[in-house]
C-alpha cells in the first residue's frame, strides 16, 4: 500500500516550528485567498455558471509552476481562486502546487472541482522562514505580479487543507483591490479537524486575530476528520461547497 499523505496537524506544527527563524511575535496572519482546484478552466467556468450564476474572471498563468486561474474578489480583503494545470505551458521540473499533478493522475477532478485549502498572508514572509526537507519558499511570478509563497515542498495540503499555504505580496499590496466582482460574497469558511486546538494554537502564534475583517468570516471546530465548507451569498442563492481532506 503507499504510504498515507501527512495530513496530521502534529506534523505541520512541528516543521513550523523549526522553519520559522525569528520572533513573529505581533505579525498579522491574515486570510489572502480560498483555493478550488478544477481539471481545467473550462471546467471551473461551467461549474461556476451552474452554481453560482456567474462568470469568473481571467486571471493569468504561472510560468514556474505551469498552472493558470480564474480570480475573483469575494469580500474586502479576500478572493476565490479556481486554478488548473495550464495545458499550453511547459511542464514544470517541480511538482506543482496545490497537489494538481496527483489529482489529476488520480481522476479526483474529473467530474467537478474541488475545494482544496487557503492561503494566508503575512508580513515579512522572507525573513521569517526558510527552506527544509518538508517545505519550501517560493518566488513567484504571474503577469505583472510578485510575491513570495511558503508551502510544502510536495505541493499537498496540510491537516487536510485546514493549515494554511503563506504568501507575501510584493511591496505588501495584494491584487485583491483590483480584482472585478461577479457577485459572490464569502459568508463563512469552515475549517474542521480533530487537533483544531493545536491548530488554533499554531495560528495564533503566527499572529492570528479573528477580529480582523478578513478572518472574522474564518469559522475555527473540532470534527472527527478534516473538513472545509465554504458558504457563499450567490445570484443563485446561498451555495454551500464542502471539501478539504484531498
Amino acid at each position: 500500500m503507499p504510504a498515507p499523505r501527512r495530513n496530521a496537524v502534529e506534523g505541520a506544527v512541528a516543521c513550523w516550528a523549526l522553519t520559522f527563524e525569528k520572533d513573529t511575535a505581533g505579525a498579522i496572519l491574515k486570510l489572502d485567498h480560498i483555493a478550488v482546484v478544477a481539471q481545467s478552466l473550462e471546467q471551473a467556468q461551467g461549474y461556476a455558471s451552474q452554481r453560482f450564476g456567474v462568470e469568473l474572471p481571467a486571471g493569468g498563468k504561472h510560468p514556474l509552476m505551469g498552472t493558470h486561474n480564474l480570480v475573483t474578489r469575494i469580500a474586502p480583503g479576500v478572493f476565490l481562486e479556481f486554478i488548473a494545470i495550464d495545458p499550453e505551458a511547459a511542464a514544470p521540473n517541480r511538482t506543482r502546487w496545490f497537489a494538481l499533478d496527483r489529482l489529476t493522475r488520480e481522476g479526483t477532478l474529473e467530474q467537478a472541482p474541488r475545494l482544496f485549502g487557503w492561503v494566508a498572508s503575512v508580513p515579512d514572509l522572507t525573513r521569517n522562514v526558510s527552506e527544509s526537507p518538508q517545505h519550501e519558499l517560493l518566488e513567484v511570478t504571474r503577469g505583472d505580479l510578485r510575491w513570495h509563497f511558503f508551502q510544502r515542498s510536495d505541493g499537498e495540503a496540510e491537516a487536510g487543507g485546514c493549515w494554511p499555504a503563506l504568501i507575501a505580496w510584493a511591496g505588501g499590496q495584494s491584487p485583491v483591490g483590483r480584482m472585478q466582482e461577479v457577485g459572490l460574497r464569502l459568508n463563512q469558511f469552515q475549517l474542521a479537524h480533530p487537533e483544531m486546538p493545536a491548530i488554533r494554537a499554531k495560528l495564533q502564534g503566527l499572529g492570528w486575530d479573528a477580529s480582523e475583517p478578513e478572518n472574522r468570516y474564518v469559522e475555527l471546530s473540532e470534527a472527527a476528520r478534516p473538513a472545509l465548507t465554504l458558504v457563499l451569498d450567490t445570484p443563485n442563492g446561498l451555495v454551500q461547497i464542502e471539501g478539504g481532506g484531498l
